[in-house]
């Protein structure tokens, strides 16, 4: 079975979001809960996999993960994963930042660290779309898998299988495990219909073991380590440019459209009047209105009657007094006729 390179974190999303809970669900609950620095190194298709919680914003209900992944014929088995990852995750294939909106429930943004640019995750739409749709249901023990062979007697009396729990390369004795599962839905895709197990011990965010079966035969994902506390080698999630991006009027209301600036607060917005000799900045009072990542500054213009005069050029600037280091400046003149 192919594993598309966004599955562990697809997954993840799955289990959070799934429909049918609360927005205080017990995965978004071990979410909040949980710390930067949190990890879990996955093994899948030959691949040794790191999911850390990179930063925590619950003021904003934000989410930052990083992934980290590499072939196993790369990893230098004389290290453990977290001096790994510390000591830049040498010989990684894949190393990228995700931003995730818990409120809305979709990836804000993603940052391709070794790349150094931003990605576009548009083509995996419809497979979030899906995970989010998915309906988890945790087992009784009678359903869960056994250790032994099937049972002749009315009652089951073997043990419940777990997988093996990790924490810094040692194994948790009598570690203890909840597992809930899912069916994706008949859509002709890879996973139609497949069977999905995902394995959770009492405490931690992320899952240890995920099994997914399609009735002949299964897959695994499971966990080699985990820990906390990890000390990630970057230091800050990138964000895009904030820029201007439309600036229109309608009767006497003038709309400026900013993207990548809906973070921001307290916003300062100026006009220059580029026709005169000598230039001079005004400040302009203004409302704004916020969708998604998109901010709306509106300004009415009877208000500044004695500011903008008929056929001169003006240009915008909007700064913020919560972040010095952003300045955006329209590209466009603006005539007002």
């Amino acid at each position: 079975m192919k594993t598309n390179r966004f599955f562990i974190l697809f997954f993840f999303l799955l289990v959070i979001f799934t429909k049918g809970y609360s927005d205080d669900n017990l995965f978004k609950k071990r979410l909040k809960n949980a710390k930067k620095g949190d990890f879990i190194i996955y093994e899948y298709n030959k691949l040794y996999s790191c999911l850390c919680v990179f930063e925590i914003n619950l003021e904003n209900n934000k989410i930052t993960l990083e992934e980290i992944t590499i072939p196993k014929t790369n990893f230098n088995k004389k290290i453990s994963f977290r001096e790994w990852i510390e000591k830049k995750a040498k010989g990684s294939t894949s190393w990228t930042l995700y931003e995730i909106d818990l409120i809305n429930n979709k990836i804000i943004d993603t940052y391709s660290v070794l790349r150094e640019c931003f990605m576009d995750l548009n083509d995996q739409v419809s497979i979030v779309a899906k995970l989010l749709e998915l309906k988890l249901n945790k087992l009784k023990d009678s359903d869960r898998k056994k250790i032994g062979p099937p049972s002749l007697e009315e009652v089951d009396k073997r043990a419940l299988w777990n997988p093996p729990k990790y924490v810094d390369g040692k194994r948790i004795k009598r570690a203890k495990f909840d597992v809930y599962r899912s069916i994706w839905p008949d859509d002709s895709s890879e996973l139609s219909l497949k069977r999905f197990d995902i394995y959770f011990d009492d405490d931690f965010v992320f899952p240890y073991f995920i099994e997914i079966n399609n009735g002949h035969m299964s897959y695994m994902i499971k966990a080699l380590d985990s820990g906390r506390d990890l000390n990630s080698f970057i230091s800050f999630f990138p964000k895009r440019k904030a820029m201007i991006i439309d600036i229109k009027k309608r009767d006497n209301i003038l709309t400026i459209l900013v993207k990548n600036a809906s973070q921001y607060k307290n916003f300062n917005l100026y006009t220059i009047d580029v026709s005169k000799e000598k230039k001079m900045i005004c400040s302009l009072d203004h409302e704004i209105k916020k969708e998604n990542e998109l901010v709306f500054f509106n300004i009415n213009l009877k208000n500044f009657n004695e500011i903008f005069k008929k056929n001169h050029k003006y240009r915008f600037i909007i700064t913020s007094s919560n972040a010095r280091d952003i300045y955006i400046e329209s590209k466009d003149i603006v005539i007002f006729k």
